[in-house]
């Protein structure tokens, strides 16, 4: 019996331990893709999403005020990845590469509970979201960036709340003035 535990024990601590890795080798996977995917940095006016360079659980994120965030240096998504922006839906067509880099943010397994990016107009903080995943069952209040399939089209949308529209608390801040004025400069509003 006591050689049981021992085993179990050492089997546990050898899980933990794969886990730890893979977590690690995930986030080296997203900083090489990041740093050879040609991400470009932003001019000061520029429309663009970050992801986190700081490890916070989304369900903090709406609580957190957004000047404490700390955004990674270069944007996941910049103005040059965008080919439209549709203003109504917040619809937003995408370069094939930065679809590509989009897709890739999620790994198997899924992280079910998203992944927090930061949208910016230049380096002006202007509101915080999740990437998240359609395999989730867990509700999420916020903004959020499903993510993509292949289908095809190389579409993402803006939107609020997961799993519906309804669960979403608070102002919707997609059509901030600021976000408006760099994607009709960048010529990609639509």
């Amino acid at each position: 019996m006591q050689q049981n535990y021992i085993l179990n024990g050492k089997l546990t601590y050898q899980k933990e331990k794969k886990t730890l890795l893979n977590k690690t080798l995930f986030l080296l996977i997203i900083v090489l893709v990041l740093t050879f995917t040609g991400c470009q940095t932003t001019k000061n006016d520029d429309f663009a999403i970050y992801l986190l360079a700081q490890d916070i659980p989304v369900r903090e994120l709406r609580q957190t005020d957004i000047g404490q965030l700390v955004i990674g240096t270069e944007p996941i998504i910049s103005s040059d990845d965008i080919v439209s922006y549709d203003k109504t839906s917040h619809r937003i067509e995408l370069t094939q590469a930065a679809f590509t880099r989009i897709q890739q943010l999620f790994p198997v397994p899924v992280e079910l509970d998203g992944i927090p990016f930061v949208v910016c107009v230049g380096k002006e903080q202007i509101y915080a979201g999740a990437f998240w995943t359609p395999r989730s069952a867990i509700n999420y209040d916020g903004v959020v960036i499903m993510q993509p399939f292949g289908t095809g089209e190389t579409i993402i949308q803006i939107a609020l709340g997961y799993p519906v529209s309804e669960v979403f608390t608070g102002n919707d801040p997609r059509a901030d003035p600021r976000i408006m004025k760099a994607l009709e400069q960048d010529e990609k509003l639509k």
